[in-house]
């Protein structure tokens, strides 16, 4: 049997629920996704400042037209001692 890993899997069923552009931040531990997302070519993806500006994004573009499913991609925050 083929394996798939989880980040691939996530971007088909995305795919597969008719998503055509998410909004988000790259961050850490969220490169494994981005990465399958640039492997997979069909996602269009907008580069946000931050999550809180991505969320506005992708409730935006969900309004805007019907059939639109907006979608944030947010990573956790890491915080550095100060």
């Amino acid at each position: 049997m083929p394996r798939m890993r989880a980040v691939d899997a996530a971007v088909a069923i995305l795919r597969r629920e008719g998503v055509t552009d998410v909004f988000g931040l790259p961050g850490a531990a969220i490169n494994p996704f981005y990465s399958a997302l640039r492997d997979d070519g069909t996602i269009t993806h907008t580069l946000a400042r931050h999550v809180e500006g991505a969320a506005h994004m992708a409730r935006a573009y969900t309004r805007a037209k019907a059939g639109n499913i907006g979608v944030c991609i947010g990573t956790s925050a890491r915080r550095v001692p100060t």
